[in-house]
């Protein structure tokens, strides 16, 4: 099997922490999403957001990373976000039951509104 090629990117505006990904992004690649999530969940930014928006393949190990990564920003007191348009990348979210779990939108518009975040949870959705 081939290795994954896949770009990361921490980016950190005011409380926004954000990691941007891009790519084909397999188990091979979970260690260091893992680790670029602990150092953003260190630099203390209430909000974490994962950028799938240029993902062009994940499999279910990084749905876990994810996973993990959200259940630690939440810990924290923090709140976790997950920008997402691809359809495919939609629809694994859903057959894994996260959809509901990540809420992704897609854009950071639909994230401004920071009082409509309440620590993973949005106004109206079911805890």
């Amino acid at each position: 099997m081939a290795e994954s090629e896949y770009e990361t990117r921490i980016r950190v505006e005011g409380r926004w922490g954000m990691l941007e990904l891009a790519g084909e992004l397999d188990i091979a690649a979970v260690p260091a999403v893992e680790e670029l999530l602990l150092q953003l969940v260190a630099l203390g930014t209430p909000v974490v957001v994962i950028d799938l928006r240029e993902v062009t393949f994940f499999d279910c190990s990084v749905l876990g990373a994810m996973y993990r990564a959200r259940a630690g920003v939440l810990a924290s007191g923090g709140c976790f976000a997950v920008l997402c348009v691809r359809p495919w990348a939609l629809k694994i979210m859903h057959m894994a039951e996260l959809l509901d779990v990540f809420r992704p939108v897609a854009t950071l518009v639909d994230l401004a509104d920071l009082d409509s975040l309440d620590n993973g949870r949005r106004r109206g959705a079911r805890a």
